[in-house]
Protein backbone atom coordinates (compact mmCIF):
# COMPACT_ATOMS: atom_id res chain seq x y z
CA UNK A 1 0.00 0.00 0.00
CA UNK A 2 2.80 2.35 0.65
CA UNK A 3 4.64 1.24 -2.38
CA UNK A 4 2.12 3.73 -4.90
CA UNK A 5 2.40 7.08 -2.81
CA UNK A 6 6.07 6.32 -2.56
CA UNK A 7 6.57 5.59 -5.97
CA UNK A 8 3.98 8.93 -7.25
CA UNK A 9 6.65 10.75 -4.85
CA UNK A 10 9.77 9.44 -7.02
CA UNK A 11 7.80 10.00 -10.24
CA UNK A 12 7.58 13.65 -9.27
CA UNK A 13 10.50 14.44 -8.07
CA UNK A 14 12.01 13.66 -11.34
CA UNK A 15 9.61 15.44 -13.91
CA UNK A 16 9.89 18.45 -11.43
CA UNK A 17 12.77 21.00 -12.68
CA UNK A 18 15.40 22.37 -10.29
CA UNK A 19 15.87 25.84 -9.67
CA UNK A 20 19.33 28.06 -10.42
CA UNK A 21 20.20 29.11 -6.97
CA UNK A 22 21.50 32.92 -7.27
CA UNK A 23 25.13 33.56 -8.16
CA UNK A 24 27.30 35.93 -5.51
CA UNK A 25 28.86 38.27 -7.83
CA UNK A 26 32.24 37.59 -6.36
CA UNK A 27 32.30 34.07 -6.66
CA UNK A 28 35.38 32.82 -8.66
CA UNK A 29 34.01 31.33 -11.52
CA UNK A 30 36.68 29.01 -12.34
CA UNK A 31 37.77 25.36 -10.02
CA UNK A 32 41.34 25.92 -11.01
CA UNK A 33 43.56 26.26 -7.20
CA UNK A 34 46.22 27.94 -9.16
CA UNK A 35 43.76 31.12 -10.10
CA UNK A 36 44.89 33.99 -7.99
CA UNK A 37 42.46 34.75 -4.63
CA UNK A 38 40.51 37.82 -4.69
CA UNK A 39 42.03 39.33 -1.25
CA UNK A 40 38.99 40.92 1.04
CA UNK A 41 37.20 41.10 4.37
CA UNK A 42 37.80 37.28 4.38
CA UNK A 43 41.19 36.82 2.80
CA UNK A 44 44.64 38.62 3.51
CA UNK A 45 47.86 38.14 2.70
CA UNK A 46 49.54 38.92 6.00
CA UNK A 47 47.59 39.34 9.36
CA UNK A 48 48.58 41.51 12.44
CA UNK A 49 47.35 41.36 16.27
CA UNK A 50 45.17 44.47 15.18
CA UNK A 51 43.50 42.37 12.18
CA UNK A 52 39.62 42.95 12.56
CA UNK A 53 38.12 39.05 12.06
CA UNK A 54 34.11 38.77 12.96
CA UNK A 55 33.44 37.17 16.32
CA UNK A 56 32.96 33.24 16.37
CA UNK A 57 35.97 32.80 13.02
CA UNK A 58 39.99 32.46 13.38
CA UNK A 59 42.31 32.72 10.47
CA UNK A 60 44.05 29.30 8.70
CA UNK A 61 47.16 29.62 6.37
CA UNK A 62 45.69 28.22 3.06
CA UNK A 63 48.73 28.46 1.16
CA UNK A 64 50.16 31.81 0.80
CA UNK A 65 46.88 33.87 2.31
CA UNK A 66 45.22 33.92 5.35
CA UNK A 67 41.47 32.89 5.36
CA UNK A 68 38.63 33.68 8.05
CA UNK A 69 36.47 29.98 9.28
CA UNK A 70 34.49 29.36 11.31
CA UNK A 71 35.16 27.88 14.31
CA UNK A 72 35.62 24.02 14.58
CA UNK A 73 34.90 23.84 10.48
CA UNK A 74 37.99 22.50 9.33
CA UNK A 75 41.05 21.00 11.45
CA UNK A 76 43.11 23.67 12.31
CA UNK A 77 39.65 26.16 13.19
CA UNK A 78 39.58 25.34 17.09
CA UNK A 79 39.27 28.32 19.32
CA UNK A 80 42.79 29.51 19.82
CA UNK A 81 44.11 29.75 23.85
CA UNK A 82 47.15 30.19 25.98
CA UNK A 83 49.88 27.50 25.85
CA UNK A 84 49.16 26.96 29.56
CA UNK A 85 45.47 26.17 28.93
CA UNK A 86 46.11 23.94 26.14
CA UNK A 87 48.43 22.17 27.81
CA UNK A 88 46.63 21.76 31.50
CA UNK A 89 42.82 21.70 30.83
CA UNK A 90 40.86 19.22 32.42
CA UNK A 91 40.68 17.04 28.73
CA UNK A 92 44.77 17.28 28.49
CA UNK A 93 45.64 16.33 31.58
CA UNK A 94 43.38 14.00 32.07
CA UNK A 95 44.23 12.17 28.55
CA UNK A 96 48.01 12.49 29.42
CA UNK A 97 47.52 12.00 33.45
CA UNK A 98 45.77 8.26 31.93
CA UNK A 99 48.66 7.20 29.47
CA UNK A 100 51.24 7.77 32.70
CA UNK A 101 49.19 5.79 34.41
CA UNK A 102 49.04 3.24 31.52
CA UNK A 103 53.00 3.72 31.17
CA UNK A 104 53.41 2.81 35.07
CA UNK A 105 51.05 0.04 34.85
CA UNK A 106 52.79 -1.74 31.67
CA UNK A 107 56.48 -1.34 33.34
CA UNK A 108 55.58 -3.01 36.71
CA UNK A 109 53.63 -5.92 34.49
CA UNK A 110 56.96 -5.92 32.71
CA UNK A 111 59.23 -5.96 35.16
CA UNK A 112 57.48 -8.86 37.11
CA UNK A 113 57.26 -10.96 33.91
CA UNK A 114 61.23 -10.30 33.24
CA UNK A 115 62.27 -11.53 37.28
CA UNK A 116 60.54 -14.69 36.83
CA UNK A 117 61.59 -15.24 33.74
CA UNK A 118 58.53 -15.84 31.54
CA UNK A 119 59.55 -13.22 29.39
CA UNK A 120 61.84 -10.39 27.38
CA UNK A 121 61.67 -6.56 26.87
CA UNK A 122 60.54 -6.97 22.88
CA UNK A 123 60.47 -2.80 22.76
CA UNK A 124 64.24 -2.49 21.00
CA UNK A 125 64.48 1.45 22.75
CA UNK A 126 64.32 0.21 25.86
CA UNK A 127 67.65 -2.43 25.61
CA UNK A 128 67.43 -5.10 28.27
CA UNK A 129 64.42 -3.84 29.93
CA UNK A 130 65.27 -2.37 33.11
CA UNK A 131 63.14 -0.27 35.14
CA UNK A 132 64.94 2.48 35.71
CA UNK A 133 66.12 2.37 31.88
CA UNK A 134 62.28 1.73 30.80
CA UNK A 135 60.77 4.90 32.85
CA UNK A 136 64.10 7.28 32.22
CA UNK A 137 63.08 6.85 28.09
CA UNK A 138 59.20 6.42 28.52
CA UNK A 139 58.19 9.46 30.32
CA UNK A 140 60.40 11.94 28.35
CA UNK A 141 58.55 10.60 25.46
CA UNK A 142 55.38 11.05 27.25
CA UNK A 143 56.39 14.98 28.20
CA UNK A 144 57.55 15.64 25.04
CA UNK A 145 54.36 14.25 23.32
CA UNK A 146 52.24 16.18 25.59
CA UNK A 147 53.98 19.50 25.11
CA UNK A 148 53.88 18.69 21.11
CA UNK A 149 50.07 18.15 21.42
CA UNK A 150 49.67 21.25 23.76
CA UNK A 151 51.37 23.00 20.89
CA UNK A 152 49.40 22.44 18.03
CA UNK A 153 45.93 22.63 20.07
CA UNK A 154 46.59 26.60 21.31
CA UNK A 155 47.10 28.03 18.09
CA UNK A 156 47.69 31.56 18.55
CA UNK A 157 44.89 33.77 20.90
CA UNK A 158 46.82 37.32 19.71
CA UNK A 159 46.52 36.65 15.83
CA UNK A 160 43.45 34.71 15.90
CA UNK A 161 44.89 31.84 14.50
CA UNK A 162 42.93 28.76 15.24
CA UNK A 163 44.38 25.40 16.51
CA UNK A 164 44.40 21.99 15.69
CA UNK A 165 40.81 20.19 16.64
CA UNK A 166 41.86 16.32 16.86
CA UNK A 167 44.50 16.83 19.30
CA UNK A 168 43.30 13.81 20.86
CA UNK A 169 44.81 11.03 18.54
CA UNK A 170 47.92 11.21 20.02
CA UNK A 171 46.99 10.67 23.44
CA UNK A 172 44.94 7.42 22.21
CA UNK A 173 48.00 6.10 20.04
CA UNK A 174 49.94 5.98 23.23
CA UNK A 175 46.79 4.72 25.25
CA UNK A 176 46.40 1.89 22.36
CA UNK A 177 50.31 1.04 22.81
CA UNK A 178 50.02 1.10 26.52
CA UNK A 179 47.02 -0.83 26.35
CA UNK A 180 48.89 -3.81 24.20
CA UNK A 181 51.76 -3.91 26.70
CA UNK A 182 49.44 -4.02 29.77
CA UNK A 183 47.25 -7.07 27.73
CA UNK A 184 50.57 -8.84 27.20
CA UNK A 185 51.48 -8.85 30.63
CA UNK A 186 48.57 -10.04 32.31
CA UNK A 187 48.87 -12.92 29.63
CA UNK A 188 52.11 -14.18 31.03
Amino acid sequence: MKLIPSLGFLLIAAVANAQDLPHRPDAPKTNDPAAPIALGTFVHERIYPDTTIPDGMVWVPRGKVWHAEELNSCEWCMKPMTFKRAAFDKKMSSMWLLEVALTITDTELGQACIRAGRCREGNPLLGTGGRSMQYGIRLPIIAAAWMTTAWFRKGDKRYHIGGMKHWYVLPLIYHAASAVGIASGIGR
